[in-house]
């Protein structure tokens, strides 16, 4: 983690935002254990704000930057999941860890982890397929390793940060 996001650890999760494009605004996106997001995830903490985007620029294609979404992504619709039965157990807890990996960002709050990829749900099918413009978020380690599996060569690795 950057020293620009260190006095965030140990700082507990007060609330977690959802950006995505205005063409998904009325949709409900977020499945049990699952949420394709779009392009941004804000957590708001007592200490300050960061967000986990996907990006082009670094080489992860994924990135956690200082702030608000809002003065990142000026377009499409915010939506508050603090209160989704997915992101209740980690709101209150106090951020342990964060670790930026190929395509991936793993959050750690208490002994749980939470793991923004980017990828995309078919919306009919419910697959999951890697895409480089699009994030979704993992509440199991269980799902988040049948997606990686998929991909030979890509980061599977698991347990605490």
């Amino acid at each position: 983690m950057s020293d620009g996001f260190s006095h965030l650890i140990g700082q507990p999760l007060r609330r977690v935002l959802y950006y995505r494009p205005g063409s998904e605004a009325d949709l409900d996106l977020n499945w049990p254990g699952v949420h394709d997001v779009g392009q941004g995830v804000e957590l708001a903490f007592d200490g300050g704000h960061c967000f986990v985007t996907w990006d082009h620029a670094v080489e992860e294609e994924v990135s956690v930057r200082p702030g608000r979404m809002v003065d990142f992504l000026r377009a499409g619709a915010f939506e508050d999941v603090s209160a989704h039965a997915d992101w209740q157990p980690h709101v209150g807890q106090g951020l342990v860890a964060v670790q930026v990996r190929q395509n991936e960002v793993v959050l750690q709050f208490g002994e749980r982890q939470v793991y923004v990829v980017t990828a995309e749900v078919d919306m009919e099918s419910l697959l999951i397929d890697g895409m480089a413009d699009n994030l979704v978020v993992f509440f199991h380690e269980e799902a988040r390793r049948e997606f990686f599996a998929q991909y030979p060569g890509e980061p599977t690795r698991s347990g605490p940060l």
